[in-house]
């Protein structure tokens, strides 16, 4: 089993906030009080979805890491945990310093 997490659930998460600050911005446009409500809903909704990734991503020891080089995601996840599985196999100490 992997311990590589694909990017997309942020990338999926990030453009309901970009839906939702667009309809933020729709609601602050239309004024009157039912804008303002429909504000301070939209507001509290982002607020909510920034918040959910921030404590998913703090319950990590460490930070995510995105690699921008060459091969697919599957490619690069295989190579990581044989990577990893074989340095299991050897001594730990050598994997984290």
């Amino acid at each position: 089993m992997s311990k590589f997490l694909r990017v997309g659930i942020f990338r999926d998460r990030l453009n309901d906030i970009k839906e939702a600050s667009q309809l933020l911005q729709e609601a602050l446009d239309s004024g009157g009080e039912e804008g303002l409500g429909r504000s301070r809903e939209l507001a509290m909704d982002i607020e909510s979805m920034v918040t959910e990734i921030i404590d998913f991503i703090s319950r990590w020891d460490c930070e995510p890491l995105i690699y921008i080089g060459k091969g697919t995601t599957e490619q690069v996840i295989a190579f990581l945990d044989a990577l990893i599985t074989q340095a299991q196999s050897g001594n730990d100490e050598d994997l984290y310093g």
